[in-house]
């Protein structure tokens, strides 16, 4: 599994929320509903190809992570004044 796959992830996910943020501002719930959705389905479908449980949970991790930053930024080019 590479960063790359964690990149793509993160990144198709976060259309989910690109469309959210012209409605309203990103909250905590709709960051779960986006890996929820998207990025939690694909992880669990290649959760073979990592050495161990535990990286495949620092995977998931790494979407979250990912997924903040990018409600955050979303969050500030929509609605800060």
């Amino acid at each position: 599994m590479g960063s790359t796959d964690i990149e793509w992830i993160v990144e198709k996910a976060t259309e989910l929320l690109e469309d959210k943020v012209e409605e309203e501002p990103l909250r905590e719930e709709d960051v779960d509903l986006a890996f929820d959705i998207f990025a939690k389905p694909r992880l669990e479908k290649i959760k073979d190809s990592f050495e161990d449980e535990d990286k495949f949970q620092e995977a998931s991790n790494d979407v979250r992570v990912g997924l903040h930053k990018a409600a955050k930024d979303l969050n500030r080019e929509h609605w800060s004044e």
